[in-house]
């Protein structure tokens, strides 16, 4: 779609442009249609919203007479499971991060507070030295809407980012800002959001995310993990909304639904009803 008051359609590999008042309801579906092919059915729908709140505009705007989309259902989305990276997938990734050095050091405490504490990408990235308390095992992140929360780590991850902290002050650039994570030694800005994107998806590549996963390693992977081991372990949608910095059930109850499969599952398996007959 372009800016004003044009639509594109891609179809069978041409591009073409219709004006608001050429463009009607088939125009639509076959756009959708073609979405649901070439992305997936979430993308796609996210494209119809965006599509019927131009079409409201644009009655408002008086440019065209009627809604073209007012009989055209949104695209179904299929209600999937979250993709979960499996433990030794990770374990080989985390094994590649072994070395004594400033950028292994550096890689290991990331990608472990990730998986470990399900923050988001921004919220860790954006981590200053005096966010981190080794003592309590916990950082403090600032989330949607400016929220400061605690979250918890484990042992393993405490371990990880001591050894990044005594390495750090190594890095020529170490003093020039507070942000807890450094770049590359020749680089004086700390590492971006951008950064721990390449690095996890160099870290992944080494470790076969292609063939573990059909995808590249990414930060919300990580969330994914986080929520779902901690409902696997017995914790609460609640507790999960307040370590996740969520302010609606969805996403909680969407990992629940995961979490109680896989309980049913260890249950069958346990109780082994089989043998009784």
């Amino acid at each position: 779609m372009y800016a004003g008051t044009t639509l594109t359609c891609a179809l069978r590999g041409r591009c073409r442009r219709f004006s608001a008042a050429q463009a009607g309801p088939n125009h639509y579906k076959r756009w959708i249609a073609y979405r649901i092919v070439t992305t997936s059915p979430s993308n796609a729908h996210n494209n119809y919203r965006a599509l019927h709140a131009w079409g409201v505009w644009l009655l408002d705007e008086d440019e065209i007479e009627t809604h073209p989309m007012a009989r055209l259902k949104p695209p179904h989305v299929p209600d999937q499971p979250p993709p979960i990276t499996p433990v030794d997938f990770m374990k080989r990734v985390l094994k590649g991060c072994e070395g004594k050095d400033f950028m292994n050091r550096r890689d290991e405490a990331i990608i472990r507070l990730i998986w470990d504490t399900g923050g988001r990408l921004s919220e860790i990235a954006k981590l200053d030295m005096h966010d981190v308390d080794l003592k309590r095992r916990v950082v403090e992140v600032i989330g949607k809407g400016g929220k400061r929360r605690a979250l918890p780590f484990s042992p393993a991850t405490g371990k990880a980012l001591a050894r990044y902290l005594r390495v750090r002050p190594r890095h020529p650039h170490a003093n020039d800002t507070t942000r807890l994570w450094l770049g590359e030694f020749r680089r004086r800005t700390p590492l971006s959001d951008n950064g721990i994107k390449i690095m996890l998806r160099r870290r992944g590549r080494a470790a076969g995310a292609s063939e573990a996963l059909g995808r590249n390693l990414h930060a919300h992977l990580g969330r994914h993990f986080q929520s779902h081991t901690f409902l696997a372990d017995g914790g609460s949608e609640g507790d999960l909304m307040l370590l996740n910095g969520w302010t609606t059930p969805q996403m909680a109850r969407r990992y629940g639904r995961s979490a109680a499969a896989e309980r049913a599952y260890e249950s069958a398996q346990r109780m082994r009803v089989g043998n009784r007959l």
